[in-house]
């Protein structure tokens, strides 16, 4: 007959009581889950999205930017905004397919740096169209990472530069400015894993084929624009006029100043100045008035005397 296994149990040795190395892991695992779980407060930012005056800029963009690709493939693609949301940089590197096809920008003046990315299908069709062909979709993916691919890229974004500066231009002047090129999407830096990016969609269509453009742009770079975005005719929202005066007065009732009285002055030459020794005397008049002083501005004169011990100023008239 044999006997049922067992789990290990606690044993006295020497009066103390040991456990096993499972028991000790488990105590363990349990103590870690009750730690205090860090959160991110800026990811609840993420999901929420009010940019009216981004949205019809970017409708606006749609529209030239359909008649500049027409211009460049000799063919009428179709371009519509498709909306905009909010991603991390994380969330967006993991999402982008290899090869990739991302354009680093500089948005002058704006602050840093923002990227385009287009579908590596959609760019495979563009090219065909560009060399004569009907638009047919490429069946090697790894062909978008080509340098005839990728010129082509960076030919597009220079038609495209002009739009979006066209655009922007009522809101603020933007020169956009291409840095670099990556296929390989781990190459590319998008910012802190946690930090937030806006992300412009862009559906265009050539015949039977589709794709997506998407304009990526940290929350920091259109930072200085924030205002405008979020209003409906591209104007910061008026604010309530704030009288200042009374908050003003009432904060210079309590500020300290340092004063100084010059009790008398006399004037010399250079040549008595350099004389002097030790001992010396320079004669001058008894103060009959002296002036109080805050820095260099006059603010009272007065007669100078003592009062209970301590010398005083009695105030007789208002400034100098």
């Amino acid at each position: 007959m044999m006997a049922n296994e067992a789990s290990p149990q606690p044993t006295a040795e020497g009066g103390r009581t040991t456990i096993s190395d499972e028991e000790v892991s488990a105590l363990l695992e349990a103590r870690d889950n009750d730690r205090a779980q860090p959160y991110d407060l800026a990811s609840r930012r993420v999901g929420r999205m009010q940019l009216p005056m981004l949205e019809m800029l970017a409708k606006n963009f749609a529209g030239r930017a359909a008649a500049t690709l027409a211009a460049l493939i000799s063919r009428g693609p179709t371009v519509q905004f498709e909306g905009l949301r909010r991603a991390t940089a994380l969330e967006l590197q993991m999402a982008l397919p290899t090869p990739a096809s991302v354009a680093v920008l500089r948005f002058k003046p704006l602050p840093g740096q923002g990227y385009v990315t287009i579908e590596p299908d959609l760019l495979l069709v563009l090219l065909d169209g560009f060399f004569g062909g009907s638009g047919r979709e490429s069946s090697d993916a790894q062909a978008a990472a080509s340098p005839a691919a990728q010129r082509f890229f960076a030919l597009m974004l220079q038609g495209l530069a002009a739009d979006w500066a066209a655009v922007w231009a009522p809101l603020s002047p933007v020169e956009m400015e291409v840095g670099k090129q990556e296929t390989n999407p781990r190459l590319v830096s998008f910012g802190e894993p946690a930090e937030a990016l806006v992300v412009v969609k862009f559906s265009v269509q050539l015949g039977t084929r589709s794709g997506h453009v998407s304009w990526l742009l940290p929350e920091t770079l259109i930072a200085p624009l924030r205002d405008m975005l979020s209003s409906e005719n591209g104007r910061p929202a008026a604010r309530a006029p704030i009288s200042w005066a009374p908050v003003i007065g009432a904060a210079l009732q309590d500020a300290a100043i340092e004063a100084r009285v010059i009790l008398a002055q006399a004037k010399v030459s250079l040549g008595e100045l350099v004389r002097l020794v030790p001992g010396d005397i320079i004669p001058i008049d008894p103060p009959q008035q002296a002036t109080l002083l805050a820095g260099d501005v006059p603010l009272y004169r007065g007669r100078f005397g003592v009062s209970q011990g301590r010398n005083a100023l009695k105030i007789t008239l208002r400034g100098s």
